[in-house]
């Protein structure tokens, strides 16, 4: 199922809020399922991260790009001649007496300046490389995409796992009351000796151990919070308050609906993710065989440089002596001794692969689906079946109560009522976790994220 991740001005206006930073981290948030989700779709930090691999794969591109325009560099030289070199003379060439002659050479300052353009003509690995670099980008789009997809079903889990403890803490909550209420009332019965003290134990017995699963449970809640909140990015101190239920989950779900719509490979972001990874192979496969292509390349450069008895470079009336150059480079690939040859065939290699796992990537998409569809179909008639049992369990708890009340059943009755009712509670919830579940499985393997 295609879900847009559009959000409304007031959730705009929340993420504005939380994100503001500690001023609003003692805030409370109220959320439904789709403003959960879009909000980690903005904050979650696997998001951000995508986002930021997104943007390096961009300046990648303008890297690669760079290299095939004009590069220019500029160099610029002083020396200082301390000791100047020392060159032996033969005395007769000066009119001297002497065999050889020691004369230094040079001045006591230099220096140059220069100015070097290049520019790529044409390589085929550089073209290829860009088609690459820019495919790269778009498979980085892609793993994004999948990055939202993933943390949104994650944290509709997690949403589903909060939801499903505070129901179970209503439930705890609901029979408490009644149970303690048998309880002072048989205590008060006992007391005047109509009852016996074991039904007033068992009664105690039943509160205790409900005390106990309502403290197991508000733990429980606590860290489903956390880990709802981390996953939406959310800070710890963040309040957060669900505004949907169970119920209202599965009616705005719509799984019957989920499980009609038929199952197409593209649009199933691990499908599409392999297809670009495919698509790069082709890339890789075509850039090696463009080593076989001859490469061209202009160049330009020019210097000059000065020689002083004074430092005086500054001065215009000192000479500068120039000199420039240009030309053409073409390197044309001969012989590598089957090294390029290998190299291709390697590339040829990794493209029959990711043919391979084409067949084989799509073929267990389809089972998936086919599985999941299934296991939400009976995860309905469970929750069917489960939702009808928790209603007769909780009329015959009842029921029970008031027959105890009245001297007509026992205390035995009564616990078996009660386990009956906790246990048929705990199904339904189960059941409905698993039709939530199922739901979100099965949408992942067909959402096209924007």
């Amino acid at each position: 199922m295609k879900r847009a991740l559009k959000s409304s001005a007031i959730l705009l206006l929340l993420i504005l809020l939380i994100s503001g930073g500690n001023a609003f981290s003692q805030q409370t948030v109220s959320v439904s399922l789709k403003q959960a989700r879009d909000i980690a779709a903005e904050r979650a930090y696997t998001v951000r991260q995508a986002n930021a691999d997104i943007e390096t794969a961009r300046f990648q591109v303008k890297e690669l790009t760079a290299t095939g325009l004009p590069q220019i560099d500029a160099t610029i030289g002083f020396n200082d001649n301390i000791a100047l070199p020392v060159q032996l003379i033969p005395g007769e060439f000066l009119g001297q007496s002497e065999e050889f002659v020691p004369l230094p050479f040079g001045t006591k300052y230099s220096g140059n300046a220069g100015l070097n353009v290049n520019q790529l003509v044409f390589s085929g690995t550089y073209l290829v490389g860009l088609q690459a670099a820019k495919a790269f980008v778009e498979k980085s789009r892609e793993d994004q995409a999948k990055t939202v997809v993933d943390i949104r079903k994650t944290v509709s889990e997690a949403y589903f796992l909060v939801l499903a403890t505070e129901e179970s803490i209503k439930i705890i909550d609901s029979t408490y009351a009644i149970t303690k209420k048998l309880a002072d009332e048989t205590r008060i019965i006992f007391e005047n000796g109509l009852v016996e003290e074991t039904d007033y134990d068992q009664l105690q017995l039943m509160t205790s151990e409900l005390e106990v699963s309502r403290t197991n449970a508000l733990n429980q809640l606590n860290i489903a919070r956390s880990y709802l909140k981390y996953h939406m990015g959310l800070p710890e101190t963040t309040e957060i308050v669900l505004t949907q239920s169970i119920a209202e989950l599965i009616d705005e779900t719509k799984p019957a609906v989920l499980m009609d719509e038929s199952f197409n490979l593209n649009s199933n972001i691990d499908f599409r993710i392999l297809k670009k990874q495919q698509e790069l192979a082709f890339l890789q496969l075509r850039q090696q065989k463009s080593l076989y292509l001859p490469s061209l390349s202009a160049f330009l450069n020019y210097q000059t440089q000065a020689q002083r008895a004074e430092w005086n470079f500054f001065d215009s009336k000192g000479k500068w002596y120039s000199s420039s150059v240009w030309g053409v480079n073409m390197n044309i690939p001969i012989f590598s001794s089957g090294d390029r040859r290998s190299k291709v065939n390697q590339a040829k290699v990794q493209v029959e692969k990711t043919m391979i796992a084409e067949e084989q990537v799509g073929n267990s998409l389809k089972i998936q689906y086919q599985n999941t569809s299934n296991e939400l179909r009976n995860a309905l008639l469970t929750y069917g079946t489960t939702r009808q049992n928790r209603a007769l369990s909780e009329k015959i708890f009842r029921r029970t109560g008031v027959k105890y009340q009245e001297g007509i059943s026992g205390s035995l009755d009564l616990m078996n009522a009660h386990n009956q009712y906790l246990s048929t509670q705990s199904q339904y919830i189960n059941a409905a976790m698993n039709v939530l579940n199922k739901s979100v499985a099965l949408e992942s393997l067909t959402e096209i994220p924007e």
